[in-house]
């Protein structure tokens, strides 16, 4: 990362949620999406040089959300995020933890 992220560069609201078995109203099984949590967050897109080198990649089209590492709950690889009226799968979680500050998670829209 070429530049240090200080908290307030966090300012966009992600949502992380998970899927959990519940029933409908005639008792049968279903799978909704729960929100597990929110939090802000810095949203860095890809620079043209990362774009042309993650084509056919499994980065390709994703984004790095960037949060705080103390949370109110555990991020899983099974979660998605939800920004701004989109979805989307992570692909990756590396967090701080030498220093314990943030939290990168590099994730990619669900078509």
């Amino acid at each position: 990362m070429s530049k240090f992220i200080q908290t307030y560069d966090l300012s966009e609201r992600i949502t992380f949620i998970e899927k959990k078995n519940d029933k409908d109203e005639l008792g049968g099984n279903i799978v909704i999406d729960t929100v597990v949590f929110s939090c802000w967050s810095s949203v860095q897109s890809q620079f043209l040089n990362e774009i042309k080198s993650t084509i056919g990649t499994v980065l390709e089209d994703t984004l790095t959300f960037i949060i705080r590492y103390q949370q109110i709950a555990e991020v899983k690889n099974n979660m998605k995020i939800v920004f701004d009226g989109e979805t989307y799968e992570i692909v990756k979680i590396t967090k701080g933890v030498s220093r314990k500050d943030f939290t990168t998670i590099i994730a990619k829209a669900v078509n």
